[in-house]
């Protein structure tokens, strides 16, 4: 069992958490607080319960551990990708500092950690909406967590994931992406002018992500075999299964390369750019606003994001052609699993095959 004890300093009154391990005694500093000394002890006689050699082991600082994954993996993850890390990472430090000071080493993540962090982050809201955090956004950020300790294991600063034993939340708060339907993507074709139409349209034809569209160059394109290459630029990489990262070569239809073609003959910018803006500068993310001010003029303004028009390339692919492998290499997904999210295959299979079933 842990125990309580406070010291007064001239700052004040100072807890500890005091507990034995193999007939050691352990003393550690909690700090001011009653509270956060409460929840201390409550962490440390749980793990005492598991028996946990760690409470008594010198490991790696979370901190430094943090920012040693930021500065190794920076140049091996997209821009966008580490952006996002990085926030993870901000999110957790600042829970960590508010409702557990006194965790400083990786060893002392646990479970009922994880999970407190989950219910912090569920009763906030987010800044720029003022609207309560989705269960995805947390998911997403636990996920992340794991991989980023996955790495401390794999460098010898932790010995097992904590990771391991949290359940995910159930996703009942998020926003489904749908498709468009062949009508509604063909309205948004006609509704679509200027800079956006050759955005809208190769996305539609090609299934790319916005960073792919946005950082396309002519270069990339064979318009010969119908090919367009999502490949790393210098300021650029494309999005990574955490492994490797996904280069890819997308078959396009012969309308599309004809567009294409018209288009950069059309086009005065000479930055090797495939895409701008209306003043003439390469495009930034953020195309969905583009698109939202189309949806609601095509009268379907729930479509509120960009990557609908990637579910819409996804969904009509594979009814038209019936080849997940094919789909999975022109989307570039790691995994098959992930391509058949897009797909109702799976269902008709199954329904295909208990059809003729008699007794």
């Amino acid at each position: 069992m842990a125990f309580l004890f406070a010291r007064k300093l001239r700052r004040g009154k100072t807890w500890y958490v005091g507990y034995y391990v193999n007939g050691k005694f352990v003393r550690r500093r909690i700090g001011r607080s009653k509270t956060i000394a409460e929840k201390a002890r409550g962490d440390i006689e749980a793990r005492l319960e598991r028996g946990d050699a760690g409470l008594l082991n010198r490991d790696y600082p979370i901190l430094a551990f943090f920012d040693e994954y930021l500065k190794r993996t920076r140049d091996r993850h997209a821009a966008a990708y580490h952006d996002r890390n990085r926030r993870v990472i901000e999110q957790f430090t600042r829970f960590l500092k508010a409702e557990r000071p006194y965790l400083k080493k990786l060893s002392q993540l646990r479970p009922e950690v994880v999970e407190a962090y989950q219910r912090h982050r569920l009763a906030e809201t987010a800044p720029r909406t003022g609207k309560p955090i989705k269960k995805r956004t947390v998911n997403i950020e636990v996920s992340s967590l794991k991989t980023f300790l996955n790495k401390a294991i794999k460098w010898d600063m932790l010995s097992a994931n904590p990771m391991e034993g949290v359940d995910y939340l159930k996703e009942d708060d998020s926003k489904k992406i749908r498709a468009l339907t062949e009508e509604e993507a063909a309205r948004l074709l006609e509704q679509a002018n200027g800079w956006f139409r050759p955005v809208l349209l190769t996305a539609l034809y090609t299934g790319l992500r916005e960073g792919e569209l946005i950082n396309l160059e002519w270069g990339d394109i064979n318009f010969k075999k119908g090919v367009v290459r999502v490949r790393r630029k210098p300021w650029w990489i494309p999005k990574s299964s955490g492994r490797a990262i996904r280069e890819r070569d997308v078959a396009v239809p012969r309308q599309l390369t004809d567009f294409l073609q018209e288009h950069k003959a059309r086009s005065d910018v000479e930055d090797g750019r495939v895409f701008h803006n209306k003043c003439g500068e390469h495009l930034k993310p953020g195309l969905r606003k583009a698109l939202m001010r189309l949806t609601r003029i095509c009268g379907f303004p729930e479509v509120t994001q960009f990557h609908a028009l990637r579910h819409t390339y996804a969904t009509h692919l594979i009814k038209t052609c019936k080849d997940l492998a094919v789909a999975q290499e022109q989307l570039g997904h790691a995994d098959i699993r992930t391509t058949m999210k897009y797909s109702d295959m799976t269902f008709e299979r199954k329904r295909k095959a208990v059809e003729d079933l008699t007794y």
